[in-house]
């Protein structure tokens, strides 16, 4: 996972007074709900080719969610978008849990 995503995340959902260790597997559980809600709504994005092509990667992608994003952001128009609406409605519903 990029850095800067991961102290977006510590950021956003208060995991800064975490000691390292229970930070990164917070990060981890918080990128993978991430991960999972964006893929979701890219997919309803995707046209039938898109589509074909996004089983494809993630066919290949093994555990690679790198290659998996790299796909969706070349051909998911506003994805960027996707990513910080997701990210917020995920903030929202876990407020209060992390602090």
């Amino acid at each position: 996972m990029d850095e800067n995503f991961k102290k977006k995340i510590i950021e956003d959902f208060g995991l800064g007074s975490m000691d390292s260790r229970e930070q990164e597997r917070m990060i981890e559980k918080v990128g993978n709900l991430l991960f999972e809600s964006v893929v979701e709504r890219a997919v309803d994005a995707m046209d039938e080719s898109a589509m074909n092509d996004f089983e494809e990667t993630v066919g290949s992608a093994g555990s690679d969610y790198q290659k998996v994003i790299s796909f969706l952001k070349s051909r998911v128009t506003g994805f960027d978008t996707i990513v910080s609406e997701e990210m917020f409605r995920l903030k929202r519903a876990t407020s209060g849990i992390f602090t």
